[in-house]
């Protein structure tokens, strides 16, 4: 029961955070007034983000405490602690309203707090402007190159009624700057749903792009010189059927280069993979043949089938996908390590061949071709000697019984030997900046929350310093017993540079022989690993029954 609270929770509170994007979501809920947002790309390749959101003070107020309210039913949730839980009853008293400077520093704590959880903050200017009324956020943030901008700036493809999943930047052969912008597949039958709320929201909203050269064809409604842009006016007809048919498909954009220079096409969605696992353990290392002692093992098998009953025809893509599903089959599996070695990262994991029963063959899905990668961590005494995968393949024929056999390849970092330290006194109320330059030179622990409470520990930190503070692994233990185990989670990692913000979670419980509760002192081992190896590993699945 705890665990489901924790979830649901989490995805309240997540709702939440996204409205509170730079942008503030106004169209989602009463008092949005105007939310401009413009994206300037130089002739060098660098580019600046900039918006302005305006709202109802009223509203700003209503999700001041909504959030507030959230985080302490998380806490208490994260604490295991249902006795505090905050009781939600059917009528409150009107709240009191918050003065300007109540205001202004609890919108700005949220919106840092935001930004650095999501590693988001570099560069980020954020100003804030209160009134009576109404209350402005702007934002801006720079970018070295177009494809920081894409890796890094997924938010700026998630504007009021501009949702696209993919964007691509190349030069032609006439050398001409072309940017096709892919909507997401549900997007125009949720945005013709949405049409009426958000009407009666009565938001304005506008995202622009500005170019080094002259924009030439633009699939935006309107252009001048070098700008193009999209602008939806809920009360204009005119304006919301302009926005419905950028999701009919590709939006093409073409501008004179006017000096920039573009080697390769650069696609958002693409980079954003790549940079969630940038500084992942090993990823410098050459990749080597594997050496014996991987093993794998299967797990389970889910298969999904889509029927389309008649009248269903219009809400169905040609690429076989509904609501965010796809037809096909997943093997869930596990990948162990070698003895006596820990895992540290599995990537690029892909079907190589698959045949059922009577030698069929099954061909692997285009999910699969896009390859995934899994970050281990440790927790409790024993190693991470293993790792759950996924094999992604398209449906096999109907009368198939089962998958005789699958062969597949992955890239397995592990590691054996470790660099180890200590950190102690760690208290109630720690908000301390600790050195683990004794394991990696440059790195440093900051503790944001830490809390103790009911059987249960939660560390909330970041860690900062080169990219290598991805290889680092944090565990909490109670010196003189065993029976107290943790967990590391990871809630985002950015680098920009040679400087690296790793946001981590850190929880941990225990009872002893008699099951009294274990309270510590606590202290945190820190370790690094020294012994790394890079190997591509081949391996098969046999005989997996499908029914």
């Amino acid at each position: 029961m705890k665990q489901f609270i924790r979830w649901t929770l989490a995805l309240a509170l997540s709702t939440a955070v996204v409205q509170w994007d730079t942008t503030v979501f106004a169209q989602f809920f009463e008092g949005g007034l105007e939310q401009r947002s413009t994206l300037t790309v130089k002739s060098d390749g660098s580019c600046l983000f900039s918006s302005v959101a305006v709202q109802s003070r009223t509203a700003t107020e209503q999700q001041v405490r909504m959030m507030e309210r959230y985080e302490k039913m998380s806490e208490a949730a994260g604490e295991g602690d249902e006795e505090q839980m905050p009781e939600i009853k059917e009528s409150t008293p009107e709240p009191k309203p918050f003065t300007d400077d109540e205001l202004t520093r609890k919108v700005g704590e949220m919106l840092e707090n935001r930004f650095g959880e999501s590693g988001d903050s570099t560069g980020q200017d954020l100003k804030l402007e209160i009134k009576k009324d109404t209350v402005t956020i702007q934002t801006s943030r720079s970018f070295a190159s177009l494809e920081e901008m894409l890796r890094e700036g997924a938010d700026i493809w998630l504007r009021p009624g501009v949702f696209f999943e993919n964007v691509r930047f190349e030069q032609d052969s006439n050398s001409l700057l072309k940017v096709t912008l892919t909507p997401r597949s549900e997007m125009q039958r949720y945005f013709k749903n949405f049409r009426s709320q958000w009407k009666l929201s009565g938001t304005k909203a506008e995202m622009k792009l500005v170019f080094p050269g002259r924009v030439i064809s633009s699939g935006f409604p309107e252009s001048k010189t070098n700008a193009t842009w999209l602008t939806i006016d809920p009360q204009k007809d005119e304006s919301l059927e302009a926005t419905i048919k950028l999701y009919e498909g590709p939006t093409v954009i073409t501008a004179e280069s006017a000096g920039l220079k573009i080697d390769h096409p650069l696609e958002s969605k693409k980079l954003q993979r790549e940079g969630r696992y940038r500084g992942e353990a090993g990823d410098a290392l050459p990749i080597i043949d594997a050496g014996p002692g991987f093993v794998a093992e299967a797990q389970t098998i889910t298969t999904t089938t889509l029927k389309i009953f008649p009248g269903g025809e219009a809400c169905f893509k040609p690429s076989g996908r509904y609501a965010g599903q796809q037809a096909g089959t997943v093997v869930s599996a596990k990948l162990f390590a070698p003895k006596g070695r820990t895992m540290q990262s599995v990537s690029d994991v892909h079907v190589l061949h698959a045949v059922d029963e009577k030698g069929r063959t099954i061909p692997a899905s285009q999910e699969d071709e896009e390859a995934s990668s899994y970050r281990v961590y440790s927790g409790g005494p024993q190693e991470a000697n293993s790792t759950q995968i996924q094999l992604r393949l398209q449906l096999p024929q109907p009368d198939a019984q089962a998958i005789d056999e699958i062969t597949a390849e992955a890239v397995a970092v592990t590691a054996g030997t470790w660099k180890e330290m200590t950190l102690t006194n760690i208290q109630e109320n720690a908000t301390n900046e600790l050195d683990l330059s004794d394991v990696l030179p440059g790195a440093k622990l900051i503790i944001t929350k830490y809390s103790s409470k009911n059987n249960q520990l939660n560390i909330q930190a970041r860690i900062k310093g080169p990219p290598t503070v991805k290889h680092l692994d944090i565990q909490a233990k109670i010196p003189g017993t065993d029976r107290f185990s943790s967990s590391l989670s990871e809630r985002k990692f950015s680098a920009k540079g040679n400087e690296s913000t790793r946001t981590i979670y850190i929880q941990g419980y225990g009872f002893s022989d008699e099951g009294h509760a274990l309270a510590g002192p606590f202290v945190l081992v820190v370790r690094y690993p020294e012994d790394l190896r890079r190997e591509r590993v081949n391996f098969k699945l046999k005989g997996l029954d499908l029914l």
